[in-house]
């Protein structure tokens, strides 16, 4: 068998349908979810619900309410996304982590509930 100095062609392309066939999905960072969890908080669509930050994070300062999330991140992000209509960039994360989660979390604010979430350091 003469395989050329690229490989063999038939091999690269199974090897290239594996790989896109894989499901993978990339984890959003930290730092992003976080910036979005606050800022959907401040959005008037989520503000409208009349929740105190204090449900979702643990106060940084007397006059900072936004310290650390006491809530699991992705999860709140989902949550948030839901209400504003937006999509959710945690959520097939979400999904993979724990199977049906994210939907669930959608369908119980379609019904105007908040499920309740993970506590942060039950998922870190």
């Amino acid at each position: 068998m003469i395989v050329a100095v690229g490989g063999d062609p038939h091999r690269q392309r199974l090897e290239r349908g594996i790989m896109e066939n894989l499901d993978v999905t990339s984890i959003p960072a930290s730092a992003e979810i976080a910036a979005r969890c606050r800022a959907f908080y401040l959005a008037p669509a989520v503000r409208s619900k009349g929740w105190l930050p204090n449900l979702f994070w643990r106060p940084a300062t007397r006059d900072n309410p936004f310290g650390t999330l006491r809530v699991d991140p992705w999860e709140l992000e989902v949550l948030f996304a839901a209400i504003s209509g937006a999509p959710a960039l945690a959520r097939t994360a979400l999904e993979q982590r724990s199977p049906g989660r994210a939907g669930f979390i959608e369908r119980s604010i379609g019904h105007g509930e908040l499920p309740l979430l993970s506590f942060h350091e039950d998922v870190a």
